[in-house]
């Protein structure tokens, strides 16, 4: 089967240093925790509760049954093609069209890239509660710390990755600590809320709050792009994907149904930092929550940067739709430092150059085309009857169609909504 621009990449693959595997399946796991609850949990919550008020810890439900299905098709793609294009290999598997590899791929690299520049942007506003910096100053130094991080090296890159989730973990455990005790009360105001109103109205709710949480699910895409630095891809990548979605529901329904109970879910919708919000309302150390949320937002951006290299090298070495310079490996950091370089350099641009809302605004839709076309790939391998690769474990087909119909069904909700 022709893969892209093989023979280049054959050629390139003599002459240049390729990506070395250096994750073990548990420091992926942890990764892929930190990518998915990024800083999203700190603040969705509140906007989900708004949406479908106690019943939020089933939209959270709602939306990781939605998002398991993509995620378990990214773990057989990722097994069964370990390249760190991610959705562009998996895209050139599926459909053997170079024009299509190339645009998924540009287009997954513009959302991380985007992505990368919205957290900067929102780490600037946050830290301004602290301390007043200009933005011209700020910005660039942030983008520029999380470049230099990522250059350094992969694993350098996930210790970072695990020192922030291990923070933004103990933020929610805090806060699971200090409000537990609410949970008791959370039956009662679930049980309201089931009588409060008809059947339709309500699952209208749950489903508007699902939309909403299904973005606090996604960022096991960007395991996938580490695939050529896991040690035993085939088992370790499908291992960090299902790990780490399944850790994220955890929290997420326990920190939701908390949320409820603490604190009215009118009031919640309204702020922009409701655990914070939760705490302080409760006496709690809310300013150290703060704080702690401060730092983990900048673990999105940086595996945001991470992805958007690897994608970049994938492009450049196998598919012949990006230079072959941009490609290059340091021979020292294992990393393509200049696919990085330049990536860090556009984040900041973005977030200098545009408000966060411009930034934000059509993101998630291309995400969501991007979802569909990789499990419309993994369908296409299964239709032609493409063994898999001893080892891999594989998935009815039922499981990416479900991630066709979910992913398309949140893209009609967010254009006619």
């Amino acid at each position: 089967m022709r893969t892209g621009n093989k023979g280049n990449a054959d050629g390139m693959a003599n002459r240049e240093t390729a990506l070395k595997p250096a994750l073990s399946r548990g420091m992926l796991a942890v990764y892929g925790i930190g990518t998915i609850l990024g800083a999203g949990i700190y603040v969705v919550v509140g906007k989900v509760a708004g949406e479908a008020g106690a019943l939020a810890p089933l939209a959270f439900l709602a939306a990781a049954v939605a998002a398991g299905f993509t995620g378990l098709s990214y773990a057989e793609l990722s097994a069964r093609i370990p390249e760190s294009g991610g959705s562009a290999a998996y895209i050139a598997r599926g459909f053997n069209r170079r024009w299509l590899t190339g645009i998924t791929g540009w287009a997954l690299i513009l959302t991380g890239l985007v992505s990368a520049a919205t957290i900067t942007t929102g780490f600037a506003g946050y830290l301004s509660v602290f301390v007043a910096l200009p933005d011209a100053l700020l910005v660039p130094l942030v983008a520029g710390v999380l470049t230099a991080v990522a250059a350094m090296g992969v694993k350098q890159a996930a210790w970072f990755m695990a020192l922030t989730t291990a923070l933004e973990i103990g933020g929610l455990l805090l806060v699971i600590g200090f409000l537990g005790g609410e949970l008791a009360h959370f039956p009662a105001a679930f049980g309201a809320a089931l009588d409060a109103g008809p059947v339709l109205p309500l699952a209208g709710s749950v489903m508007a709050g699902a939309v909403l949480s299904f973005y606090a699910f996604i960022g096991f895409e960007d395991l996938a792009t580490l695939a050529e630095e896991a040690r035993d891809p085939k088992r370790a990548i499908p291992f960090a994907i299902v790990v780490s979605l399944a850790g994220a529901l955890v929290l997420y329904l326990l920190v939701s149904a908390i949320a409820v109970s603490a604190v009215p879910p009118e009031t919640l919708r309204d702020s922009g930092a409701p655990l914070s919000d939760i705490l302080a309302a409760h006496n709690g150390p809310a300013d150290l929550l703060a704080l702690i949320g401060l730092v983990t937002i900048l673990n999105g951006a940086l595996a945001q940067i991470v992805m958007a290299s690897r994608v970049i090298y994938d492009l450049g070495v196998r598919r012949g739709a990006a230079p072959s310079w941009l490609a290059r490996i340091h021979p020292r950091t294992a990393t393509p430092v200049l696919a990085t370089i330049l990536s860090g350099a556009v984040v900041a641009l973005l977030a200098l150059a545009f408000p966060t809302e411009q930034l934000a605004a059509g993101t998630s839709l291309l995400m969501l085309l991007i979802f569909t076309a990789a499990c419309a790939a993994l369908l296409a391998i299964k239709a032609r009857g493409e063994p898999a690769p001893q080892g891999v474990r594989c998935f009815p087909a039922i499981v990416p169609a479900m991630g066709i119909v979910t992913s398309l069904a949140l893209i009609a909700t967010r254009v006619f909504a």
